[in-house]
C-alpha cells in the first residue's frame, strides 16, 4: 500500500516523502489503519519491519487534529526496554514533526542522565514521553508527573521488557 493511500495530512505526508518512504510494509499497512481509529493493538513483527511507524506517524496525525492551546500535557507515553530504542523512538517522532504546524514536545526519559533535568524537562510541558522502563518507574515513584492526560500508551518491544525484568 501507498503511503499517500494512508488518511495522513499534507505536513505529514511530506515529511514521510522526504524521508525516503513510498510503501508502506506489511505491519504498517496493518496497523496504521487501526490507530487511526483509536483501536488497541497488539503486533507482532520482525526487527526492520516498521514496527515504529506503524505507531508514530499515526500518533503524529491524530495529535495534530486534536492541537489545543496551553501548556502541553503527556498525551502519548511509549516504554521502551533499552535507553538506545528511546532515543530511537524520539529521535523518529521528530523526524516525522518537520513540517506539522504545531510540533509536539518530545521528551526522552533514560537512565545515565540527570534526573532532576529530565523532570524539569517533563515539568516545563510535553507532549509525548519516550522512556526507559526502569527510568520511568524511578520518576513515577516521585509523584512529580501527571499521567492522567495520556491518550496513546505504547510498550514497543514488550517480550524483551518481561526478559529484562520488568514485569512491574
Amino acid at each position: 500500500m501507498s503511503f499517500s493511500n494512508l488518511k495522513f495530512s499534507h505536513e505529514l505526508q511530506r515529511a514521510i516523502k522526504e524521508n525516503g518512504f513510498t510503501q508502506a510494509t506489511p505491519i504498517q499497512s496493518k496497523v496504521i489503519p487501526l490507530v487511526l481509529d483509536k483501536h488497541d493493538i497488539l503486533a507482532r513483527s520482525q526487527t526492520g519491519s516498521g514496527k515504529s511507524a506503524s505507531f508514530i506517524l499515526p500518533i503524529l496525525e491524530l495529535y495534530l487534529q486534536n492541537i489545543r492551546p496551553g501548556k502541553p500535557k503527556i498525551k502519548v507515553l511509549v516504554l521502551t526496554p533499552t535507553r538506545e530504542l528511546t532515543l530511537q523512538v524520539s529521535d523518529t517522532f521528530n523526524l516525522f514533526s518537520t513540517h506539522l504546524s504545531k510540533k509536539p514536545k518530545v521528551v526522552s526519559l533514560i537512565g545515565g542522565e540527570s534526573i532532576g533535568d529530565q523532570l524539569y524537562e517533563i515539568q516545563q510541558g510535553c507532549d509525548i514521553l519516550v522512556a526507559t522502563s526502569g527510568r520511568f518507574l524511578d520518576v513515577t515513584s516521585k509523584k512529580q508527573m501527571n499521567l492522567s492526560h495520556v491518550e496513546f500508551f505504547v510498550l514497543d518491544e514488550a517480550d524483551k521488557m518481561l526478559d529484562f525484568g520488568f514485569e512491574e
